[in-house]
Formats: C-alpha cells, structure tokens, sequence
C-alpha cells in the first residue's frame, strides 16, 4: 500500500568509507527518487515539498560535508563531481538499478552530470533553479586552481564560529537566502551541532565552503547538456540565481530540455506558498 507519510525517516548509509545521512519519505511508493540539495544545504531543504510528491519513495541525502554526513578523510576534496560515486553507491545499496532525481542549485548539476553520463541509471532529472555554474575560460585554469589551494588551506584553519542559539543561526542563515524564520527553521536546526562550551557551530566542513579545483567552461557545460538524453524538466524562479543570471536563454538552445518559470526565490520549493504548486509539477513529471 502506498505510504503516505509527512514526518521523514532518519537513514545512514556506509559508502566509500563514510557514514552520508538521509531523510526519507514515501517508502514503497512507485517512484524511486533521490533528492540532491544545494550549496551548504542539507536534505531538510526538501521537507517542504517531499512530503506532498505523490506515489514517491524519497530519499533525500546530505552530502558529504554536510548536514548530518561524515566529513571527507583528511586527503578527501570536494569537487562537485565527487558526489556522484556517493549516490551510485547509495543506490546499489538500495538495490535501485534506476531512479529519479529532484534537484536544487549545485544539486541540479550534480544530478544533470550524473544523468548525462549514466543514462542508464538515471530515468528522469527534475532541477530547482540549477543546473549550471558559472562558466570559467580555460585561460584562467591556473588562476582558479591557485584560488582553490588558498581556499582550501584558510578553509581548513578557520576557527569554527560559535552562535548562542538557533534563532541566531536562523538568522545568519536567512541573510543569505529569502526565506522567512520559519521557513528555514529545518534547515538551520540540521545545519549546526552543540558547541563543546555553549552555544552551537556548523556541521559542515569548511573545505566544502570553497569550490571545485577546476571549473567547467561554457564548452564543458553545453557537452553534458547536450548528453542528456532522458526526461528532463528545470524549474527556474522568476526571483532566482539563474534567470537573472541568463541561464535561461542558454537553456532554450536545448529543446529535448523542457523548461518552465515559477514563482518565488532561489529556495522557492521551500517556501510555504510555493511548495504545493511544485509538488504538483514534480508529481505529474514524476509520474508522466
């Protein structure tokens, strides 16, 4: 009988030498689906929007480096095309030789690089504002690879920022994203963790902070668009990254890459007006 649950389940899965947490929803419905969540978010961004998914089994996971997941060994980097032998290996442990995937922001590249190089794994790709980056010239290939080591090395020997209470947390988080207190409450919450004299500091490492070592250019990017060769649907907000960034007019060179614009910000499916309409578009996607 299909589940029709609203609370998440806790999940940890062991894979490549680490413990990577996961919210779940939904399990034994129809639709196997992996959510991939943004830039320092953690999976309680999709808490709002899995929940109201019909017929879908959701397993929605933190990074590694982020919310409740192990922090990569002491040699370990995080470029994002790292995370992709994290979620296959997720998925063979659920024995899910395919599956969809409900993406936000870096989420929604990571999970466009995956669909376009293991088509045979991924059936459908759903992406939330994302799916590009900023594109690099290859001229500045040395430049950026300096910037990534000087990153990484003041990254790792920051001192962790100690904040009183959650409602400060909340408020250092919803400064950077537009959404109200209560709105952001789930994701703060699983953001930090107790601070050993008081108070509470962030989960995440603070190597995950800079990017990858090396940027993809335009060139790079549109190869992997032009790869993708399953269902795919990009939802931008008309408040957004991407739309104001022009991703959208590189996007309508894809027309095998169907696009629609929804209201809101950048985190709209966590929005409380917003998440029932585009828990509905991800139904019918899902299902169709």
């Amino acid at each position: 009988m299909p589940s029709t649950q609203s609370a998440p389940l806790e999940r940890k899965f062991f894979v490549n030498g680490m413990s990577i947490a996961a919210q779940e929803w939904g399990m034994g419905n129809k639709h196997r689906v992996i959510a991939l969540h943004g830039w320092l978010d953690n999976s309680a961004s999709f808490e709002s929007i899995a929940p109201l998914i019909t017929d879908s089994h959701i397993i929605a996971l933190d990074f590694a480096g982020n919310g409740e997941s192990d922090h990569r060994s002491q040699h370990g980097a995080y470029n994002i095309w790292d995370d992709l032998l994290d979620i296959l290996a997720i998925a063979d442990l659920l024995a899910w030789d395919n599956f969809k995937i409900l993406s936000h922001s870096r989420g929604a590249f990571v999970g466009m690089l995956l669909a376009a190089t293991m088509p045979d794994r991924v059936e459908k790709l759903l992406m939330l504002d994302g799916a590009l980056l900023p594109p690099s010239e290859e001229a500045n290939t040395p430049k950026n690879l300096s910037r990534y080591l000087q990153q990484q090395r003041s990254n790792y020997q920051r001192p962790s920022r100690v904040m009183s209470s959650i409602e400060e947390v909340v408020e250092r988080r919803i400064a950077k994203i537009d959404l109200t207190a209560s709105e952001c409450l789930c994701l703060a919450e699983r953001s930090v963790k107790p601070a050993k004299h008081g108070g509470y500091v962030w989960r995440h490492d603070p190597r995950a902070v800079g990017g990858s070592a090396f940027k993809f250019s335009k060139e790079h990017q549109q190869a992997f668009l032009s790869a993708l060769k399953i269902p795919c649907l990009i939802i931008l907000a008309n408040n957004g990254l991407f739309k104001s960034a022009g991703a959208d007019a590189l996007l309508k060179e894809y027309a095998h890459i169907k696009m629609e614009f929804h209201d809101g910000g950048h985190h709209m499916h966590m929005e409380h007006k917003h998440s029932s309409s585009l828990a509905a578009i991800a139904s019918e996607f899902f299902g169709g």
